[in-house]
């Protein structure tokens, strides 16, 4: 393997390269994008052997206080991205209903469909032919065939002529030094969506944190002062503190006069879910600088990453990655396009009503604090308040053969999200937005915009017995034109067209 751009690698970093496949590494920082002195990476991986994937070029973008953390962040991405895939090709698949297979294997032995948060309307029953594949109840180690629908990351990992019930979405990979970090990773990441998705970007509640410095370690201390003086006004948002977990977020904006060097830049967000608040938002604030940078290189104008990234890499990537710039979402591309060509001014503006809102406060100090020291513990820590709850917690093992690190999809029946992009819905968010009085939810005829929502009949009694709809041309008409901040088109490709495009 080569590397270019990239320093002596730490040895966490180093053995996620040791266990990918061969290839050319290039990587290169991010930070010179912006001023907020936090660390950021961008490394991706050209496969020697790109033709048995066309249009998958693994990358990973990640940040620190420091390079090395920087450095191991985002190989471990680039890991999260192939690795499972690999594994999964190689792994038996079942086709079949859930009732066939639940006759063969028992209840215990297969995931019920209808708990999985199907987009509304969905056609899916217990009649009809899902592929599956196996992972591990946590709990037992018991075998669970899960639909690969929500197993799978990519669609090489599908059978042939396979059409998933929903798309393909990252939500729940992790990865680590072996496979009960990668849970942990992997399953915080599930909490904090489900804790976030119907409280933040177009529905914000703006319930902003009142956050005492002593609450907080130095280094977080030392970065909201340095960010303060730097001009930009962070603002902490509370999500939710379900199963005893510290949920946050951070979003914020450049004072006037201060920038930002992009307008896209005013749309990062940081979010992070932990048994501890302080480790919560540390996370959540050092993301949100990561993500200043990285939606100005993937999504500005093609001087920001030509700015950054080494000679030939860009016209190398576009290459390897056509399949996926064209073939990508087109809602996504579409608004991303139109919020690439708006004035720092406009976009600020449509903003200003969700994501910078400020509507009430809530005291950090009321959040739950128990510090546990890696994401191993941490994770363990909430499947246990999980399943305590209830909530099965499954494991797909997406690590190398040897088990040299780990990588591992958790799959959590019950747990939301993608509502606003997807409409994906279960018990969950139904409860939540009945008991809003939310205009999402409806009682009557279906029709086009008016979706039921697919649940078990156990779900629908403790809902009241009545089939709940989805009405999706309301959830368009909140969503409106904030679409960019649930779904993005693959890196360059907008800054790509509009080069095309003379502009």
């Amino acid at each position: 393997m080569s590397l270019m751009g990239l320093p002596t690698l730490p040895d966490a970093a180093r053995a996620y390269q040791d266990a990918l496949p061969p290839g050319r590494f290039v990587g290169f920082p991010l930070h010179d994008l912006d001023r907020t002195g936090v660390r950021a990476w961008k490394v991706a991986l050209f496969l020697n052997d790109g033709a048995a994937l066309p249009g998958n070029l693994p990358s990973g973008y990640g940040y620190g206080f420091d390079d090395d953390t920087a450095l191991i962040g985002a190989f471990a991405e680039i890991a999260e991205a192939i690795l499972p895939t690999l594994r999964l090709i190689e792994e038996p698949r079942w086709i079949g209903s859930y009732r066939s297979l639940k006759a063969e294997r028992g209840a215990a032995g297969i995931v019920d469909p209808l708990t999985l948060c199907l987009p509304a309307g969905s056609p899916v029953t217990h009649d009809t032919p899902l592929a599956w594949i196996e992972a591990r109840r946590r709990r037992t180690g018991e075998r669970v065939l899960v639909p690969m629908d929500v197993a799978a990351t990519d669609y090489f990992e599908l059978p042939d002529g396979y059409q998933p019930f929903t798309t393909l979405i990252t939500n729940g990979l992790g990865a680590g030094p072996d496979l009960d970090w990668a849970v942990g990773h992997g399953l915080l990441e599930l909490l904090q969506r489900d804790g976030n998705g119907l409280g933040f970007r177009a529905l914000d509640k703006g319930i902003v944190l009142d956050v005492d410095s002593s609450d907080l370690d130095s280094p977080t201390r030392d970065l909201l002062k340095h960010l303060d003086a730097a001009g930009i006004e962070v603002i902490p948002k509370f999500a939710s503190d379900a199963f005893g977990l510290a949920n946050v977020y951070v979003v914020g904006f450049d004072r006037p006069g201060f920038g930002p060097r992009t307008p896209i830049m005013l749309s990062a967000c940081g979010e992070a879910c932990d048994p501890d608040r302080a480790t919560a938002l540390r996370k959540a604030l050092l993301e949100f600088c990561s993500a200043r940078v990285r939606k100005s290189y993937a999504h500005g104008p093609m001087s920001e990453p030509r700015r950054v990234a080494p000679e030939s890499f860009i016209e190398d990537f576009l290459a390897q990655a056509m399949p996926s710039l064209v073939g990508g979402e087109s809602r996504a591309f579409t608004a991303m396009r139109d919020w690439s060509t708006r004035e720092v001014s406009d976009l600020k503006a449509e903003l200003d009503g969700s994501v910078f809102s400020r509507r009430a406060t809530k005291a950090f100090r009321e959040l739950p604090a128990h510090p546990l020291p890696t994401s191993r513990e941490r994770g363990r820590f909430a499947a246990e308040a999980l399943e305590a709850a209830g909530f099965d917690v499954l494991v797909v093992d997406g690590s190398p053969r040897d088990a040299s690190v780990g990588v591992a999809k958790v799959i959590v029946p019950g747990l939301e999200v993608e509502t606003m992009s997807y409409y994906r819905i279960g018990e969950r968010n139904a409860r939540r937005l009945m008991e809003a009085g939310s205009d999402f939810i409806r009682f009557g005829a279906e029709s086009d915009t008016l979706r039921p929502i697919r649940l078990t009949p156990e779900a629908l009694e403790r809902l009241g017995g009545r089939q709940p709809l989805l009405d999706t041309a309301a959830v368009d008409r909140a969503v409106g034109p904030l679409y960019p901040l649930y779904r993005e088109p693959e890196a360059l490709h907008v800054a790509w067209s509009l080069e095309a495009d003379g502009r």
